[in-house]
């Protein structure tokens, strides 16, 4: 079958690239149209509606004469319903989005409703759509690619740099500053951007370093007894983000927060550490740093559910079985 991803960065390790590469694994014919593209111009307040419209005219006329079967959109702010509906009136053609975040304070309903299929990670936002008529939904949870998020043996050097009894990864935010204030009791190290940037001394002292990518992000979750993963207050409102899926597939003891979704993917106190508020996290980070143990053998069942149920070859899968079921599509 033959797939356009819309994306919106063409880099390793972003979202879009994973699935251009698994579709053409599982044997699909794929071309790739970022949206994005680094270009300052996005940005600027004053280009970026000219820019958005010379993307939108680029994206019709690879749709026009390229003919996909299937246009996936990774997003997609800045693709709109005019443009889906004129493509849909000359081609053959199913337009398809994978939100990875929460689309009700993202998008407009008729630019969700313009897609054949809208997968959304979130249940909440799938209800709520639901109850003001919205009928193209269908809810697929975020996912790993094992090829990107496995363990790692960490070398002598990488020990000293990465090896941490509890680690965070993930852009400084003032609602995750928060949270760590309240655990600066504990040995809890920090990754990403923004952290050094902190006002509080005592913040920044636990800063180990910046955005970490590749196998620098591996070893991070490799080296530490235990990762903590807070979810976004506004972007997972019952559902569970990326990291959730990456630290299994990776082996790592996750401790996070209990999502209303989290049971059904992963088994709190078997397959994941999750707690329910600020004391009940400080309980559990206590608990399993005295029994590391434990936290292995709890990362090493997180690893075996995500491989047998959350990878990104499954969610393609489901993806063609509900284009199949509603459209007759294979």
């Amino acid at each position: 079958m033959r797939w356009l991803v819309v994306l919106p960065f063409e880099r390793p390790e972003h979202m879009g690239v994973d699935f251009r590469d698994e579709l053409v694994a599982m044997g699909h014919e794929v071309r790739t149209f970022a949206y994005r593209r680094n270009n300052p111009l996005y940005k600027n307040r004053g280009t970026k509606a000219a820019y958005q419209l010379w993307i939108l005219r680029r994206l019709e006329r690879i749709c026009l004469e390229w003919e996909p079967a299937l246009v996936l959109v990774i997003k997609g702010g800045p693709i709109t319903p005019g443009l889906i509906r004129r493509v849909k009136r000359s081609r053959d053609v199913l337009f398809l989005n994978f939100f990875p975040d929460n689309p009700l304070w993202m998008m407009p309903f008729d630019a969700i409703e313009a897609y054949d299929v809208f997968f959304t990670k979130e249940r909440y936002a799938l209800d709520s759509l639901e109850h003001v008529g919205l009928r193209n939904l269908h809810y697929l949870p975020m996912y790993c690619v094992p090829a990107m998020h496995h363990p790692v043996t960490l070398t002598a050097e990488e020990q000293l740099l990465y090896s941490r009894p509890i680690s965070f990864v993930g852009s400084r935010y003032p609602y995750r500053e928060r949270l760590i204030k309240e655990l600066l009791a504990f040995p809890i190290k920090l990754w990403g951007a923004g952290w050094a940037r902190t006002e509080s001394l005592e913040i920044r002292a636990l800063v180990a370093g910046g955005p970490v990518w590749g196998r620098a992000k591996l070893a991070v979750y490799s080296g530490s007894t235990l990762s903590l993963n807070h979810h976004h207050p506004m972007n997972d409102i019952v559902g569970v983000n990326t990291r959730a899926f990456e630290l299994a597939a990776s082996g790592a003891c996750q401790v996070v927060d209990l999502k209303g979704e989290l049971p059904g993917l992963f088994a709190p106190g078997e397959e994941v550490v999750a707690y329910r508020d600020l004391d009940d996290l400080k309980d559990q980070l206590g608990y399993y740093l005295a029994h590391p143990d434990e936290a292995r053998a709890i990362g090493g069942n997180a690893m075996k559910r995500a491989l047998q149920e959350h990878t990104l070859r499954h969610r393609i899968e489901e993806i063609l079985t509900v284009v199949e079921e509603r459209f007759g599509k294979r």
